[in-house]
């Protein structure tokens, strides 16, 4: 498999690092002006992650994840402007959840050497903090006290026992010889949150204000469903072939499709949570050498959609004043680009 494949050794250590950057809120498909001129808002999320793959035989391989969060978010506190308000805002850091994942090849690798298909299922632990309290101000930017940090994008877990289902499937290209020994490869996931909410304060009841009927059903976090989408092409450029050290370099083109569903499959989808996806593509590359693989790739999104009922934020009743507390309160903040890397070592 291209990447962290069940090709290599009996066993591979696998360290990665995604980054992304976003300040600007949207609204269904549209820039949320308002929210975000006036809320100036900055989620950075950084996450290292550590993952290890044994082969149980020449078809079967067990994964294991742990992933790192070193996110931050940041915002105008009270939301009325830059020139009338100040910048405030925290971390969330720490171990998030570990997923333990078997996968299983379809075909006789032998016999098939040249494609194949996988599936896997497996489990996501709640071994994240999924209630990670910072000193944080109310909306007024006054009343600091420790509250559970928000959006629940950047907390280290969500506080839900998950089932992880997915697939992974390549094919290497025997014709015509420009294409030769390029592949095209595809793999998805989805993550099963049965878990209804977790008990963390949501951005809801964080923000102190008066709620109406519709927000007191959302004073919690929802713990809720994901998936992910990925296919691309791994070109071989020509005359590489020639120099033993660069035989192995592919150029990759990757189209991601990522998002978080508005209703679990399984279970009550009660409480707060910021639905949505994002469609992505971008170029990669990816190098071996002996044992040793890097892979890159860098996602540049061109379509997003923010589910506005779910994810629409209370604000001040006050009536003719400014027009932070009548616009369009969203925080679906979507990142233009992202970057992805990652270090394989076999063994």
């Amino acid at each position: 498999m291209p990447g962290l494949g069940n090709g290599g050794g009996k066993f591979q250590l696998s360290v990665g690092w995604r980054y992304a950057k976003a300040s600007r809120s949207y609204f269904d498909s549209r820039l949320n002006h308002n929210f975000t001129d006036l809320w100036k808002p900055v989620i950075r999320l950084s996450v290292l992650d550590v993952t290890a793959r044994y082969r149980l035989g020449s078809r079967t391989s067990v994964v294991a994840t742990l992933p790192v969060v070193m996110n931050r978010f940041s915002m105008i506190f009270p939301p009325l402007s830059p020139s009338r308000g100040q910048r405030d805002g925290w971390p969330s850091t720490g171990v998030g959840d570990l997923s333990i994942y078997s996968q299983t090849l379809l075909f006789n690798p032998k016999a098939h050497p040249f494609g194949n298909i996988a599936i896997g299922g497996g489990l996501k632990l709640p071994t994240g903090n999924w209630n990670l309290k910072e000193l944080i101000p109310d909306e007024t930017g006054r009343n600091l006290s420790k509250r559970a940090v928000f959006p629940p994008a950047i907390m280290p877990g969500d506080g839900g026992l998950g089932v992880i289902v997915g697939y992974e499937a390549y094919k290497t290209l025997r014709w015509p010889n420009f294409l030769r020994s390029s592949s095209v490869f595809s793999s998805g996931s989805y993550l099963i949150n049965p878990r209804n909410t977790n008990g963390t304060r949501s951005i809801i009841s964080n923000l102190g204000v008066p709620l109406t009927a519709n927000f007191l059903s959302r004073l919690t976090n929802s713990v809720a469903d994901g998936y992910s989408i990925s296919a691309g092409f791994a070109w071989r450029p020509p005359y590489v072939w020639e120099y033993p050290r660069l035989k192995s370099l592919r150029l990759m083109a990757v189209a991601k499709y990522e998002g978080l569903n508005s209703h679990d499959l399984i279970g009550r989808d009660d409480g707060f949570r910021q639905p949505g996806y994002a469609l992505a593509a971008g170029p990669g590359l990816s190098y071996s050498y002996g044992r040793d693989t890097f892979i890159a790739e860098v996602p540049i999104v061109f379509n997003r959609h923010i589910n506005p009922g779910a994810t629409a934020l209370p604000g001040l009743p006050v009536k003719g004043g400014p027009a932070a507390f009548n616009a369009n309160r969203q925080m679906g903040l979507v990142a233009p680009f992202g970057l992805s890397v990652r270090y394989v070592r076999s063994f």
